[in-house]
């Protein structure tokens, strides 16, 4: 069996690899980089991710059985550039696919940012609320979602819905990647670790596990033509995820919060429904903030 994975060097992309390879998946990429060093197999490049030509050749050459689409943008400038990532790129994938002898299955990754802000009240958010994204990455990935249900009919495609993933690896521009490079660099005398506020409970889920979830999926007929809240279904405070990777940093850290930027991220508490995947025998656990902080500082 062969999966072609895009966005295989970022930060999810790099464990659902891991998990292929562990699983005997032979991976194949596709991209415009070379994440050569982080992925064994042949990975193919091309200049322009719109390019329907160019990506209809690597799907022919590749034959893959299943396609892990994870590649994606949460840069809102310049916006055609989020839309050729977030959008054209799924699209151009999902043409392609659909024009082969024996089209493969196909994950693409979509965002609880396609929900938007929520009430209270609508909590935990069900795969059935209806989305109102007010960030350009939302809006993205829900048109995303949109092509993907589309193609539905005639692919094999599942919309993985994925909520706070963190873990090993995490970028920079996530809360916890910033705040663990934070304490990375200080002396061993300690500092100041700067953070947005830091009362905010979101539906936290741990990428070792979301990347076996995420192959279990992708094989499992039910999950066709749906959207799936890839959740935990209980929410996590980032307050005591940041404490754990205070305890593990090994010397003395101060805590300053900050005010926190209008958006999503401005909403107290938000985590979803994992009641579909429960039903269909399926659990992610919330995460267990000491392992996730010492990997994070490792």
């Amino acid at each position: 069996m062969r999966a072609l994975v895009t966005g295989a060097g970022g930060f999810l992309g790099r464990h659902v690899v891991a998990r292929l390879a562990e699983a005997g998946i032979s991976v194949v990429t596709l991209g415009r980089g070379d994440p050569a060093d982080a992925v064994p197999g042949r990975a193919y490049r091309i200049a322009d991710l719109g390019d329907e030509a160019a990506v209809a050749a690597v799907l022919r050459e590749a034959a893959p059985d299943l396609v892990f689409h994870l590649a994606g943008t949460a840069a809102a400038e310049p916006l055609e550039e989020t839309y050729r990532v977030n959008v054209l790129f799924a699209a151009r994938l999902l043409a392609a696919a659909r024009r082969l002898p024996a089209p493969p299955r196909i994950l693409l990754a979509g965002s609880a940012a396609e929900y938007g802000p929520m009430d209270e009240a609508q909590l935990p958010v069900s795969e059935t609320a209806a989305c109102q994204p007010v960030s350009v990455y939302g809006i993205t990935k829900l048109a995303q979602t949109l092509h993907g249900l589309a193609a539905a009919p005639d692919l094999p495609v599942v919309v993985a819905r994925l909520f706070n993933v963190i873990g090993g690896g995490m970028p920079g521009h996530l809360a916890l990647g910033a705040f663990a490079a934070q304490i990375r660099a200080m002396p061993a005398t300690g500092g100041v670790l700067r953070t947005g506020p830091l009362a905010r409970e979101r539906d936290f889920v741990e990428a070792v596990p979301t990347a076996t979830l995420l192959l279990d999926l992708l094989r499992d007929s039910r999950a066709e033509g749906r959207v799936v809240n890839i959740c935990s279904g209980r929410p996590t405070s980032l307050a005591d995820l940041t404490a754990a990777l205070v305890r593990a940093a090994g010397r003395p850290v101060e805590v300053q919060e900050a005010a926190g930027r209008v958006g999503n991220s401005d909403m107290i508490r938000h985590w979803g429904s994992a009641a579909l995947l429960e039903s269909w025998g399926y659990r992610l656990a919330p995460p267990d903030a000491d392992r996730v902080a010492a990997m994070l500082l490792g």
